[in-house]
């Protein structure tokens, strides 16, 4: 079918949807929306040469991105609004470690939080298979897509019941799978591979 690549654990952040995939992982330390542009700031320095480039602009030389970079947000504690969420980069900031988007929201100051971000990856699956971890216990794991819940979901996996499922095509975009779970523990975890 193709060649298997095993990325590991993604960890549950409980309360939010978490990404099973994405590019390498950059924590937010505040945020700020003044009159619908939201602005991220991930501290001078962070930003990654090759990701979160908007449509206009060049990080430290980098030529344009056709389209503003799209990157993932997830386990934002303050700015809950944003988790689960995946956006195109407006613009950078490379003297502040910032980039902005659009996001239809009331003023916010800036204000600290932690969230994570990550360059959503442009790589595409024929198959994505996803686990339970062992420490799993009764909690439940949910797998669907941006909108995933205990509600609104396309597999449930556990330990006690179904351990693991793969999702087959020929175009799957691995970033816009997301998991969350009902459960409070720490160690929720899912082990991904995914086949190209």
């Amino acid at each position: 079918m193709g060649v298997p690549r095993t990325i590991g654990a993604v960890i549950a952040v409980a309360g939010t949807p978490t990404p099973v995939y994405t590019g390498t992982v950059i924590p937010a330390v505040s945020f700020s929306i003044n009159q619908g542009i939201a602005t991220l700031v991930l501290g001078p320095g962070n930003l990654p040469f090759n990701g979160y480039n908007g449509p206009n602009s060049a990080i430290q030389g980098n030529w344009p991105a056709p389209n503003g970079q799209q990157v993932t947000l997830w386990g934002f504690t303050t700015a809950t609004y944003f988790n689960g969420k995946v956006v195109s980069v407006l613009e950078t900031n490379p003297l502040t470690g910032s980039f902005s988007f659009y996001f239809a929201h009331a003023n916010v100051a800036s204000t600290a939080d932690a969230g994570n971000t990550a360059a959503c990856p442009f790589q595409h699956y024929r198959a994505v298979r996803l686990e339970c971890s062992q420490l799993l216990g009764t909690d439940l794991i949910y797998v669907g897509d941006l909108n995933v819940s205990a509600t609104r979901y396309f597999a449930c996996l556990s330990l006690a019941a179904q351990l693991a499922i793969e999702i087959a095509s020929e175009n799957i975009p691995a970033d816009r799978i997301f998991i969350t779970t009902n459960g409070a523990s720490a160690n929720d975890n899912v082990q991904v591979s995914l086949i190209y």
